[in-house]
């Protein structure tokens, strides 16, 4: 059986990103978790997805080959390719549908807005004969309505969304792609007959810890750890890049026909400019580039992993699925501080909030 010490670790190493993400910001906000965990069904959709695509190009593939085994390459990009692109078109129809969601609970707000401003209207209209002290009292109890329904706004922003979003789909993802490996290796323990090896252990079959051809120097545990702990990381920098490229890509929706056609032909450009870590612009050519960015980060980050399959070759895939993990934790950076991530409505939605807490605070001073 593998140590307790190393599984323990193991287990931390692997799920620690997403599960910080969760208990630190996305547990505080009950709207936050409903996201998340939807976020979760939407991948376990995606891999039900991917997985029916295998299923049927495999089978094209063994009958035209005639039972041929085919080559290694030609089985990694059968897998690689299908199993990104569906996870793509779920994510991205998994954030199309929170968007019309959000815009759903928007007028859902802003009619609840009015029905109290309609309301306190009557209220003031009737006692417009009162004191002073009554008018202060409707006011302040517009304010806090106000407030109410401003908060519950605050926290649909594209920022906190994303990154529960994220934190959903990568918490999963991370079960898939780890889960097997740690049960196999920590589910079963070793047995002994009169003090002689009788069975056991776990995936080794004679005890002990696994070491695989790939990773003659690490722990399998460890290897598979590392890697899971990279894709989760990589799956919520994934979601936000998708979050920022939908909203613009929802602009061009919006957008006159003219304007559209003029935006969508600097695509490219704004792929290079992004590709270069230069950033992406807060128009609808830029939404674009960063699906078409994620599309291209996950391809390669699932590319990189095809060393493991030859003898100590995680001692190169590793290195390279960090430079990915660092190639889009570098690319998001450069949208976030440009501070185009939020759109304009969000933002101007964000900052009223806070000149509001700010006039409430100074009243309740004075």
């Amino acid at each position: 059986m593998t140590s307790p010490t190393l599984t323990v670790g193991s287990i931390l190493l692997a799920f620690s990103p997403t599960f910080s993400l969760l208990f630190l910001l996305v547990s505080q906000k009950p709207q936050l978790v409903i996201l998340s965990v939807t976020s979760a069904f939407a991948y376990l959709l995606s891999a039900l997805l991917s997985s029916v695509v295998w299923l049927i190009t495999s089978s094209i593939g063994g009958a035209i080959k005639s039972g041929g085994d085919g080559s290694a390459i030609g089985t990694l990009f059968a897998l690689a390719i299908p199993g990104v692109i569906c996870q793509m078109i779920v994510r991205c129809l998994f954030v199309r549908g929170y968007f019309k969601v959000e815009a759903v609970i928007r007028r859902s707000v802003a009619k609840h807005e009015e029905e109290e401003a309609a309301a306190n209207a009557r209220v003031n209209n009737s006692s417009s004969n009162g004191t002073a002290l009554n008018g202060n009292s409707n006011n302040n109890n517009n304010s806090d309505s106000h407030a109410e329904t401003n908060a519950l706004q605050l926290q649909l922003n594209d920022l906190s969304c994303s990154v529960a979003s994220g934190c959903g789909y990568a918490l999963l993802h991370s079960l898939f792609l780890y889960g097997t490996l740690l049960a196999s290796e920590s589910g079963e323990s070793n047995s002994y007959n009169e003090g002689a090896y009788a069975g056991g252990g776990g995936s080794t079959g004679h005890g002990g810890t696994l070491y695989q051809q790939s990773c003659g120097g690490m722990p399998s545990l460890i290897n598979g750890a590392l890697i899971s702990c990279m894709f989760s990381i990589l799956d919520v920098m994934w979601m936000m890049l998708c979050f920022f490229g939908m909203r613009r890509r929802s602009q061009n929706e919006v957008a006159s026909g003219g304007a559209a056609i003029r935006s969508g032909g600097s695509t490219i450009q704004s792929f290079l400019q992004g590709l270069t870590c230069r950033g992406l612009s807060d128009t609808p050519s830029g939404g674009n580039a960063a699906i078409l960015l994620v599309t291209i980060t996950h391809l390669a980050a699932a590319l990189v992993l095809a060393p493991n399959g030859y003898e100590d070759g995680c001692k190169l895939s590793l290195p390279l699925l960090g430079g990915v993990v660092l190639l889009v934790a570098i690319l998001l950076r450069k949208v976030m501080t440009k501070g185009n991530f939020l759109p304009e409505d969000q933002r101007r939605r964000i900052q009223g909030m806070q000149l509001g807490l700010r006039t409430v605070g100074q009243s309740h001073v004075e």
